[in-house]
């Protein structure tokens, strides 16, 4: 069947539909294909109405196909997938026609059911959720559907989707296969690129995943991601998905930018190791949406990790941060202002009228959610936001206030990461500034660069370096002070967003650009600022084997932090936590679990045993005691850091996960090797199909304790696997990569293999080199590793060249 639509026909055939199939009675047609024919039969023992699917005319194939079906469909029972009550053969008009009666779904299908409800995006990306995990319950029985689109899916009158019509699945380990080679099977839109290539062998729960993402893509966009596809031939098609990427999700619907434009981008990926390993992957990734939570679809920044923090948090903490962003916006505007037209009294008298009546919104605002003024303390934030939304709207309200407030607005729904709604206010406050202060105004200029702050936190740097771009090109016409202010400013957003980017060197050369700036002493904030960008030039230089500089500057922060905020504060204990790193990165191990601990404890002072901040410490100081040798005292504070997250239901999330990993480094390094292995198998267990980078560090564990137990050949399986997995999961230059190389070059060596082994270490020591530094013990290792495979290989010379490379203290 191509689609199993339940929509009953009254059409001239109806009287030729047979009065009995097997023990079913024919009550009429529901739906009519390539195959056969679907009808609407009454079952009497039991009592019910199914879907009774009669196939006609099969040739062997075909016929094959059909036996498959009922075969996978017998090991499937899951809400979202019909079920199949039986099946058999009866004669038809005097032919032998097998049947299978399923479950009769009263509903529509996907995209009727999305065209008559308008559900909105949240109801939508549940559903998506829902469609997956009924895929993921056949992927985790090895069965592929290899043909999902709209109208293989049913929803019911409950919203419950229902997948049908397996009709081409497979068993994906299975030793038959009912397709021939190069023969295509599936619906062209919603088909993979290997599928539509006739590459049947390639097929696996990731072209199902393809399939979702285009389901996925229609469904919120309202497009298929490659519409022409629908009137192409086979051969047109495999053309144009291998020539045209398609556009992003959001610029077909702003409303799924940031996060959900990721899942849906990568779910479509052209290449199967790009997308996600099965539909849970998928599924998952979509539910940390909606809890917004960080998703596996693309990398974790700080600001981003953040701003999924404050939007899991109540209104109340939020309303703290709009009262800041209140004062801290209202200051600079009124600053940049009475420099611009100190002279216009009448002018700073609309000013000061115009604060008093920003000021007043958010007061209004913060009563809303203050039970002591009658307001409710359990009041959605999004009810709190959208009400003052409806001041801007307000009879009377000057152009110019609405403008402030907008941008207001704007900049509250950025900070919680909605950046379609932020991007509306942005518009809005855009064009009531234009009007109220002109175009060349400070305000009006704030409102642009709040948009391109915006696109920097949401995760599009790209975007944020075009819109700071014409900023700054649009600043350097205005001969004022504040523009040359403002200009610096945006300069440093634009360098952030090229380090995100991968842009490293062109991000140091503009941020050393701006730390030697004549305007940075005149900023009004220009010891936060200068703190900023002294720690952003750090963190590139970090990554760029810059270690002496970045740790001068990080100790120029922390002086200047310390002095500014105390010794408490979050941002200096973070900054600390920095030094530490920075110090680890040089080797100096000793002295950066100094700074570890010292964080930790204040942590633990400050904020108590169970903390986030502080389990987060605790992990970092275990890592360094586990680099140290000292496992005996990383143990306890892994076990409470885990023990805590999942007392907490955090037990899944991903630093439940980095617990585990260093928990099995430390239970090898107490000579527990069984327990450490166990708990290996227990995170990658935990990949549920989805590699991702704490998982190969899992691998790379286990394959370690493979190889110190003697299990050789294991350990250099194990590697193999790591090898092919870590490049399409985290790429090549994920900092990880030459410690694996190293590590499964030790295997070789074990196995005698000295050739396999300096091939690997070659590329590992280059790599460590330039990341870890010379003298970090995993260099030296990796030295010491080369120097046993080139003595093996007679390669004396090289042997010499190596030993000088290694530190004084070396044996």
């Amino acid at each position: 069947m191509q689609d199993a639509t339940l929509k009953l026909e009254n059409d001239a055939e109806s009287a030729l539909l047979p009065a009995q199939v097997g023990p079913y009675r024919i009550i009429g047609l529901l739906g009519e294909g390539g195959m056969g024919r679907v009808y609407l039969a009454r079952e009497n023992h039991p009592p019910r109405e199914v879907a009774l699917k009669v196939v006609r005319g099969l040739s062997g194939n075909a016929l094959a196909r059909f036996r498959r079906e009922i075969e996978l469909l017998a090991q499937l029972e899951h809400p979202g997938i019909a079920r199949l009550y039986a099946a058999g053969q009866d004669i038809i008009a005097g032919i032998p026609m097998p049947w299978l009666a399923l479950e009769l779904i009263r509903g529509q299908d996907l995209r009727a059911w999305a065209e008559r409800t308008r559900p909105d995006l949240t109801a939508r990306v549940r559903l998506l959720i829902a469609i997956c995990r009924a895929v993921e319950h056949a992927h985790a029985r090895g069965v592929v559907h290899r043909d999902l689109k709209p109208g293989n899916i049913m929803v019911d009158v409950g919203g419950q989707p229902k997948v049908l019509d397996f009709g081409v699945a497979r068993l994906r380990d299975a030793d038959e296969e009912m397709t021939q080679a190069g023969q295509v099977l599936g619906t062209v839109p919603y088909m993979s690129p290997e599928q539509l290539a006739g590459h049947n062998t390639r097929v696996d729960a990731r072209s199902d995943v393809y399939a979702l993402g285009v389901i996925a893509y229609e469904l919120i966009g309202g497009s298929l991601p490659h519409p022409r596809l629908s009137t192409s031939t086979l051969f047109e098609a495999i053309d144009i998905v291998r020539r045209e990427e398609p556009a992003r999700l959001r610029r077909l619907a702003p409303q799924a930018r940031g996060d959900l434009d990721k899942v849906v981008m990568k779910a479509l990926a052209s290449e199967p190791s790009r997308r996600y390993a099965s539909a849970g992957g998928l599924a998952d990734d979509l539910q940390r949406i909606l809890g917004h939570r960080p998703v596996l679809a693309r990398a974790p920044t700080l600001a981003y990790r953040a701003s999924r923090f404050v939007r899991r948090h109540r209104v109340l903490t939020v309303a703290a941060g709009i009262v800041f962003v209140a004062l801290a916006t209202a200051t600079l505007v009124s600053t940049l202002a009475a420099r611009h037209a100190r002279a216009a009294l009448a002018e700073a008298q609309a000013r000061t009228a115009e604060l008093s009546a920003v000021n007043q919104f958010v007061e209004q605002m913060l009563t809303q959610a203050d039970p002591e003024l009658e307001g409710s303390p359990d009041m959605p934030l999004r009810q709190v936001l959208s009400g003052a939304a409806q001041t801007l709207d307000a009879p009377g309200t000057p152009p110019r206030t609405a403008g402030q407030v907008a941008l207001l607005l704007g900049r509250t729904w950025s900070a919680l990461g909605e950046s379609a709604t932020a991007q509306g206010f942005f518009d809005r406050a855009q064009d009531l500034l234009d009007r109220g202060f002109g175009p060349d105004s400070p305000e009006s200029a704030e409102a642009r660069f709040a948009r391109v702050q915006d696109f920097a936190r949401s995760g599009e740097p790209s975007d944020a370096i075009d819109q700071a771009l014409a900023l700054e090109e649009a600043l350097a016409h205005i001969d004022a002070e504040w523009a040359r202010h403002l200009a610096l400013r945006v300069r440093l957003v634009r360098a952030e967003a090229l380090e995100e980017t991968g842009s490293v060197e062109a991000a140091i050369a503009l941020d050393r650009a701006l730390l030697a700036a004549p305007l940075l002493p005149q900023l009004p904030d220009a010891a936060v600022v200068t703190d900023v960008l002294r720690h952003n030039l750090a963190y590139a230089l970090l990554h760029s084997n810059g270690f002496t500089e970045a740790e001068a500057l990080i100790r120029q922060v922390l002086d200047s932090e310390t002095a500014r905020l105390g010794p408490d504060h979050p941002q200096t204990l973070y900054t600390r936590k920095v030094l530490g790193q920075a110090l680890h990165r040089q080797g100096r191990l000793e002295e950066a679990s100094q700074w570890y601990a010292e964080v930790y404890a204040r942590r633990r002072e400050r904020y108590g045993d169970n903390h986030p901040l502080t389990l987060g410490a605790g992990t970092q100081l275990a890592a360094a005691y586990n680099t140290l040798d000292r496992p005996a005292e990383a143990e306890p504070l892994l076990r409470r850091a885990l023990d805590s997250r999942i007392a907490r239901g955090e037990g899944d999330t991903r630093d439940a996960l980095i617990d585990r990993v260093m928990l099995v480094t430390t239970l090898d390094k107490l000579g527990q090797s069984e327990r450490a292995l166990a708990l290996a198998d227990e995170v990658i267990a935990m990949e549920h199909g989805t590699p991702n980078r704490d998982t190969l560090a899992a691998r790379n564990a286990r394959a370690m304790l493979l190889l110190k137990a003697g299990r050789i050949a294991e350990s250099r399986a194990g590697f193999g696997e790591l090898l092919r997995l870590a490049p399409d999961v985290v790429g090549p230059n994920f900092p990880n990569w030459p410690v694996f190389l190293s590590n499964a070059a030790a295997a070789d060596l074990a196995a005698g293999d000295a050739r396999a082994a300096h091939e690997k270490l070659e590329p590992a020591l280059v790599l460590l080199q330039a990341n870890q530094g010379p003298n970090h013990p995993r260099t030296r290792e990796a030295i010491e590793r080369l120097i046993d495979a080139s003595s093996r290989l007679g390669l004396g010379a090289e042997v010499e060249a190596l030993r000088a490379q290694l530190p004084p203290d070396a044996p």
